[in-house]
């Protein structure tokens, strides 16, 4: 009864449309003739079409229901049969999905080894004089499609969704339409040169994905062994595990391995090695392997491949497009730069947001907006979990810290001195707390605001002293900036009527004041624990929102039986 229907409704789609088709998709209008892979096609989803994901083969199921979703709208046509013949468009896509390990991906994620299976019992039916079953041609169609489908969203977006993965982690993540994309693709013809095109193509990506590369021969030569626990290296150290040591850093970093009939000794040019890993690797730069050291020469080559392929994960978050100037940050190495036709213009460090509720969210904004000599609405968060108790204990310590007490009822103010602290509870606050400008307000002397979901934004601090620590992921989110007066020298130059001096003047004169921006700069809040740096080094960072703690498998070629 289905098939008759559907063959109807075909048909009268044929009819009523076929003429336009025609004149303008020559292509697709070949397909409309291939009625058998379309009926096996529309039976296969009309079968499965109450399940989260249909079938693609009898050992696969398909990733999306977008599959589903494109066969329907496209009236079941087959996209890579033309005529009950494989396009030859096949085998250059399946060449790319077995080298997507080159861009940080899984190839297993798109059903190479069924595409490949499924090739071959076409081909060996064809060999035999036999006619290829029509229900064989719509599983490789379906398979392609799927795989297509969910190649480009991982390309475009990543692996994986921040949503389910760090569900207390606020991420900016870019939507798009893959629906719409690769029907798009199906009707002009280019699905190839699609997948190029929606290919990430900044300097971070590229320069990290050339990295991942040479990782990835490190691992298929079977990577670098482990060296023992024992005394920390340094000068003059000799036996088997600074043997190691040189074998270690020859494979990642610039250092020569001496040839095996010399002396092995810990000498000065093995300690400038050690010092340059450390450097690269966020370790003090002692030239001494140290406890802390030894851990991250050991990481193994599998776990850093892994972590490089998050990283390059996470870059897919960001626009298409950065900007050919824009601000810079990024959370695990406490830095900001603003970066101008990809060279840094002025880099600083910063202050970043703590573990749990307190992380720095993912943005991708435009700064806006300069606020001198700010006020500091305290968020209720802080307020009850912070504020409430230092207030019960110290009177006096809204006024000694220029706090005020607002009615979140009335708005109005209120005098502290008349409400009972002792009886007010994180539950019950009904008031609303905000600092005024001056040397005391946590916000320092200038705020740069940029819209996002979160409600954070860039900010002068009242303790400077922070920012000598080596660890400084200690704000309740927002991003606290060591050098605040020159980053608001930079974003003005476009504003007319404003100068260094002017801007200067306003702040020193204590007077809240907002200022505009007459050419809002792009900004990037970024999460990577593993870059490649402006000299072409990689870099690795500590890891600490635990960000890359994530189930990821990885693909090393070395592994594949393919």
């Amino acid at each position: 009864m289905f098939e008759k229907m559907w063959l109807m409704k075909k048909k009268n789609f044929i009819l009523s449309f076929g003429c336009f088709i025609l004149i303008n998709n020559g292509a697709f209008a070949d397909n409309l003739l291939n009625q058998a892979e379309s009926q096996a096609i529309a039976n296969k989803i009309s079968q499965l079409n109450n399940a989260t994901r249909m079938m693609c083969t009898p050992q696969l199921r398909c990733s999306l229901s977008l599959t589903t979703q494109f066969y329907s709208n496209f009236t079941y046509q087959p996209v890579w049969i033309q005529n009950s013949k494989v396009r030859p468009e096949v085998e250059e896509f399946l060449e790319i999905l077995r080298n997507s390990y080159q861009e940080g991906l899984n190839p297993f994620d798109y059903h190479v080894k069924e595409i490949k299976d499924l090739l071959q019992q076409i081909k060996l039916a064809q060999q035999n004089g036999q006619v290829v079953p029509a229900s064989v041609l719509a599983n490789l169609d379906v398979t392609l499609s799927d795989a297509y489908l969910l190649y480009s969203k991982h390309l475009e977006v990543g692996r994986i969704d921040p949503s389910s993965a760090y569900p207390d982690w606020q991420v900016s993540r870019r939507q798009i339409s893959l629906l719409d994309q690769y029907t798009v693709a199906v009707k002009q013809n280019n699905l190839i040169s699609n997948l190029n095109k929606i290919k990430p193509n900044f300097v971070q990506y590229t320069a990290l994905k050339q990295k991942l590369a040479s990782y990835q021969k490190i691992a298929e030569a079977g990577g670098w062994e482990s060296i023992p626990i024992g005394k920390d290296l340094r000068l003059s150290s000799s036996g088997s595990r600074v043997r190691l040591l040189q074998q270690r850093l020859a494979l990642t970093q610039d250092y020569n391995l001496p040839n095996e009939g010399e002396r092995v000794i810990f000498d000065a040019e093995l300690k400038a090695s050690v010092s340059k890993f450390q450097a690269e690797n966020g370790i003090k730069a002692t030239g001494v392997v140290d406890k802390t050291t030894l851990q991250s020469l050991n990481i193994s080559v599998e776990a850093r491949i892994k972590q490089i392929q998050l990283n390059l994960d996470r870059l897919r978050w960001l626009p298409p497009e950065l900007g050919s100037k824009y601000v810079w940050v990024n959370i695990p190495s406490y830095s900001l730069a603003i970066k101008n036709k990809g060279s840094n213009e002025l880099v600083m460090p910063v202050i970043v947001g703590g573990g749990g509720e307190n992380k720095t969210c993912i943005v991708n904004s435009r700064i806006t907006t300069l606020e001198l000599n700010p006020y500091w609405g305290i968020p209720n968060r802080i307020a009850t979990k912070e504020y409430l108790a230092k207030i019960q204990k110290d009177p006096e310590y809204l006024n000694k810290h220029n706090i005020r007490v607002f009615s979140t009822t009335t708005k109005n103010e209120v005098d502290p001195t008349l409400i009972n602290w002792e009886s007010v509870s994180p539950n019950k606050f009904n008031y609303f707390l905000r600092q005024d400008p001056g040397k005391k307000n946590a916000l320092g002397k200038v705020k740069f605001l940029f819209p996002n979901d979160c409600g954070i934004y860039l900010h002068d601090t009242s303790n400077p002293n922070l920012f000598d620590r080596k660890a400084r992921s200690l704000s309740h989110g927002c991003v606290r900036v060591s050098q605040p007066l020159e980053l608001a020298d930079y974003l003005i130059t476009s504003n007319a009527n404003w100068s260094d001096a002017k801007l200067e003047s306003a702040i020193k004169s204590g007077e809240h004041k907002w200022l505009k921006l007459t050419e809002p700069l792009p900004i990037h809040i970024v999460y990577q624990t593993a870059w490649v740096d402006e000299s072409g080094k990689l870099q690795f960072r500590k890891d600490i929102y635990k960000a890359d703690n994530v189930d990821f498998p990885v693909f090393i070629p070395k592994n594949t039986n393919e």
